[in-house]
Parts: C-alpha cells; structure tokens; sequence
C-alpha cells in the first residue's frame, strides 16, 4: 500500500505517526491507522446524520399564513385579502384593498376595493354630497379589453377604530359600472383593518 496514501489517511483521522522517515508505517501501526480510522468513521457518520436532520425539518416546515385584514361579500360568496394599505390625505382617509393570488382567496375573484372617508370615527352614508366614496373591481365579470369597474352610489362605510398607525371599519357598496351603466354589482358585509 502506498505510504504517502496512509500517512494522508493518518493526518485526516488525527492519528501521529513517528519512527523512520516518519513516512513509512509498520504492520502493527497499519492495523492501528485502519481501526483507528473505521472507529472514527462509525462515530463520525452517525453524528452527520443527526446534524443534517434538523435542517431537512426546517426546510420542510410549512409558512404560517398571512393573517386575513379585509372580508367581504360579492355574488354571495366570501372573498378575503391579505393585503391592504391607507394613506392619509388633507382631512381623509384613503383606503385600498387588495385580494391577493398568493392567499386565501387564491381560488376566488380578484377584487380590488377603495374608499375615501373622513379622518375621523363615524359612519358615513355615500350618495350625492357624500364625505365617502368607494368604488371595486371584480375581474371575474370585467375581463378583456374593456375591463369595467364599479363607482359606489349607495352604501355606507364605517370607521370603527382611528389611530395615529391603524384604521378598520366596515362596508357596504352598490355601484354601477364606469362603461356598462346598465350593469350592477354589490359588496357587503366588508370589513378592513389598514396600516396608515
């Protein structure tokens, strides 16, 4: 057997090796070297397993889901979002909701909701000379080209909670569409929280 190969095996598995030329092994520190080495490998390879196996757990460990920060109701089926955001604007409050595909409703509608109101608790009522608005899109029945939205014209919208970093309240919109005014379509049962 090659010394150089066995001197390298030696040093890999921390095994000294003195005498001649400090290169060249005899029988005896042969049978040393390789059961030395054979008992490092067993204690080694184990140890490597059990190492990698937390890793592989945590790789497979399944991401917690968003939580749910808007709700509605459209055609009478539930849509949820995962996203939404508000922007303070003079003396209001503009909100934006959108469903998002990578969440729960990844089957459903993508509808996406905006409402003005005034920066301040209260419900308001929308109609003519309104202090709110709210206007919705739902890409299940406005595709192609000449994809319709949907301009509130009754309904209210409630804030509930006001604070200097959070708004929530509820909804409820009926608009006609901005091309099609012969078409109709209703959000209830809305409800929002949105970081401003």
């Amino acid at each position: 057997m090659n010394s150089n190969y066995l001197h390298g095996a030696a040093i890999l598995f921390g095994i000294h090796i003195a005498g001649k030329g400090s290169t060249d092994l005899f029988p005896s520190q042969r049978s040393v070297a390789m059961s030395t080495s054979c008992y490092r490998c067993a204690i080694l390879a184990p140890v490597g397993v059990l190492l990698a196996l937390p890793a592989c757990s945590k790789r497979n460990d399944a991401l917690p889901e968003p939580p749910v920060v808007a709700s509605w109701v459209i055609d009478g089926q539930e849509r949820t979002s995962i996203l939404t955001r508000a922007e303070v604007s003079n003396d209001k409050v503009d909100v934006y909701i959108y469903q998002n595909f990578a969440g729960p409703s990844a089957k459903g509608s993508t509808v996406t909701v905006t409402l003005f109101i005034p920066k301040r608790a209260g419900t308001y009522a929308i109609g003519p000379n309104s202090l709110a608005s709210g206007s919705f899109i739902d890409l299940d029945t406005s595709t192609g080209n000449n994809k319709d939205g949907y301009a509130a014209d009754t309904g209210s919208i409630t804030i509930s909670t006001l604070t200097a970093t959070t708004v929530s309240g509820t909804f409820n919109l009926t608009g006609k569409g901005y091309i099609n005014k012969q078409s109709t379509k209703s959000l209830t049962n809305g409800k929002f929280t949105a970081t401003l």
